[in-house]
């Protein structure tokens, strides 16, 4: 079995160097067409974008002068205008790269001059530089030397155009497609900012959309929030889907409640007609940007989104089913839908995707009535096998799938040992600690037994950086650290336990999951609690902690002491008015028992509606009685 686990390795390792020249990918083909039809929504408004419209392809067949041969250095802005629109055509006409040795005397003397072009004439240069032959590279010789020279004569116009202008002119920019490369649009934008406030909608949607392509915040985007909120019911659909693109895009959630009902009201009554892209751009911002208030709007767009599972694409159906992710919100017959529509077309998926569906799955812990979820894990193993050349290329989305197939009971011994390899490992993270996936995979590794896994395991100093840097603080009150809601939950638990059992404290005994937990050893003969092995249980090391570390190898097997392990279930761990736990929650109070301690499970709201200190203490009474007869 090993043998084959290294030719395994050895056919990713040849497809390495494949993969290092791999052409766009889809997902950049992705992002390209979201961009068109972005700006097919601008052009096709009724509002007054500050759009450059197709120009007259008339004068592409005018006479094919060839006066720009002889460059002029005082010619008239109107002589230089016109020699620039006939090398364009000459281009074109003979089909010569810009780059070609004969206009390099143009394109210095063009340059040189360049500065005396009118608004429009540098507007025109602009849209024409666009219908060259595309160039080898935006650093091609000529081509390079003209936009950003025209790059920098539009800079130094900023300051006294207006902003209809600011726009039309980054619009031809868009279309040369330089605009993350050109300074002019970011500078442009920046002077927009100072009036974001007060911007038109069709401005407003503009900016917005020149942002989504720059992929960064340029000012203050709280102002797009504020605009939006005043002119949102003024937009369409499609405008909002613009707006949302670019929220999603700068990593910029709307925090305004009123903004957000807004929109999935606008979304829950068009969607019979929303377009994909627009949809897939809604649900990703409402995703990122959705809190516990909007709980029961995220619910009824759930209910609603059910009946649209076969009218869209199966990358709009995983949107929908990320949807509730953040809010740990599912609507089980909506996801039962989206997995069914998955395994008619689980052949096309990218490996990008099927990391994602499997994160709903296992995220959501879902157990659907046609058993969709259980026969999808289980093909998936054999399909990762066929996507060697897509897991060279993103190495973590397959450390992930693994990951998350282990949450649903599932494995594969040959894809663990290739995800656990170390050069495979050092691809994935080739300068860095390898990331979280990799500590739950490693202690999954570990957990199944020398017996039965003979692969690779990460070092055991890897592990211990892991230890330090991925598990959480242990919550003290002594003012170190800022406790939140569940941490203040586990130091009120640890309190009134120990006014009934003592010594009891805090350990990670599974470290690959981020929050400690209360542990409690009880020896049942003498009806009291024992110190741990402090010794073999240091904070923070990375170790697995077994019944052999709390309580010695001499009495680890006896079976009169309890290692009892108080589990907080805080709101994120379990799934949302569901009766069960998060797929991550419930992998891990399995593998505690794995390992012969007995979890005892506290929901936060449970301890909470405890009103005083007697009735904590009785319920804690009840509850080790239940679990450990103690």
């Amino acid at each position: 079995m090993w043998a084959r686990t290294h030719c395994l390795w050895r056919s990713v390792g040849r497809l390495g160097r494949q993969v290092c020249t791999t052409s766009v990918s889809q997902a950049r083909i992705f992002a390209d067409r979201e961009n068109q039809f972005a700006h097919g929504i601008l052009m096709d408004s009724l509002k007054p974008y500050a759009i450059l419209r197709p120009r007259d392809a008339a004068w592409q067949d005018m006479p094919a002068s060839e006066d720009f041969m002889r460059p002029q250095p005082n010619a008239s802005s109107a002589d230089l205008y016109a020699d620039f629109l006939g090398l364009v055509r000459h281009c074109n006409r003979l089909e010569l790269q810009i780059s070609d040795s004969r206009y390099v005397d143009f394109t210095r003397c063009f340059c040189e001059q360049l500065h005396r072009l009118t608004d429009e004439q540098l507007l025109g240069s602009l849209s024409a530089l666009a219908e060259l032959p595309v160039p080898e590279s935006p650093k091609a010789r000529n081509y390079m030397e003209i936009w950003n020279t025209l790059d920098i004569e539009c800079c130094r116009r900023i300051e006294r155009w207006s902003s209809e202008q600011l726009l039309l002119v980054s619009d031809a920019w868009y279309r040369l497609g330089l605009v993350r490369i050109g300074e002019y649009v970011w500078l442009a934008l920046k002077k927009l900012g100072r009036k974001l406030r007060k911007l038109p909608p069709e401005q407003l949607v503009h900016s917005m959309f020149l942002c989504n392509l720059l992929r960064r915040p340029v000012f203050e985007m709280f102002d797009f929030e504020l605009n939006l909120a005043r002119c949102v019911d003024e937009m369409t659909l499609s405008e909002l889907g613009v707006m949302a693109m670019g929220f999603f895009k700068t990593q910029t959630p709307i925090r305004n409640p009123e903004l957000l009902t807004q929109i999935y009201q606008r979304l829950g009554s068009e969607l019979d007609t929303v377009e994909d892209i627009v949809l897939v751009a809604l649900l990703k911002v409402l995703r990122y940007s959705s809190k516990l208030p909007q709980v029961e709007a995220l619910k009824q767009l759930l209910n609603a989104l059910e009946s649209q599972v076969e009218r869209v694409s199966l990358l709009t159906c995983l949107h929908m089913a990320l949807l509730g992710c953040e809010l740990q919100t599912c609507n089980d017959a909506l996801v039962e839908s989206i997995l069914l529509r998955f395994e008619r077309e689980l052949e096309t998926v990218r490996l990008k995707d099927m990391e994602r569906i499997c994160l709903v799955m296992a995220l959501f812990n879902i157990t659907t009535k046609s058993g969709v979820e259980r026969r999808l894990v289980e093909r998936l193993p054999e399909l990762l096998r066929l996507r060697m050349e897509e897991i060279l290329r993103h190495p973590r989305c397959f450390s992930n799938c693994l990951q998350f197939l282990t949450m649903r009971g599932v494995y594969d011994l040959e894809l663990l040992g290739v995800a656990l390899e170390p050069r495979f490992l050092k691809h994935a993270y080739p300068s860095g600690l390898p990331g979280r996936e990799y500590f739950h995979l490693d202690g999954f590794a570990r957990l199944l037994g020398q017996e039965e896994y003979q692969g690779a395991l990460v070092t055991a100093k890897q592990r211990q950086q892991m230890g330090h840097l991925y598990t959480q603080y242990i919550p003290e009150r002594d003012g170190r650290f800022k406790l939140n809601s569940t941490d203040r939950i586990l130091v009120e638990v640890r309190d009134a336990i120990a006014l009934i059992h003592r010594p009891v404290t805090f350990k990670h005994i599974l470290p690959q999951y981020e929050r400690c937990d209360i542990v409690l050893c009880y020896d049942h003969r003498q009806g009291k609690a024992l110190s741990i092995n402090a010794e073999a249980c240091q904070d923070y090391s990375g170790e697995i902690l077994t019944r052999k570390h709390l309580l010695g190898e001499s009495r680890s097997a006896d079976d009169q002491l309890a290692t009892v392990v108080i589990v907080i279930a805080g709101w994120n761990n379990v799934i949302r008015q569901k009766e069960r736990f998060t797929g991550q929650m419930d992998m891990k109070l399995r593998q505690l028992r794995q390992l012969g301690h007995q979890p005892l499970v506290i929901y936060w709201h449970e301890w909470r509606e405890l009103e005083n200190s007697a009735d904590r203490l009785d319920f804690l009474r009840r509850r080790l009685s239940q679990v450990a007869k103690i």
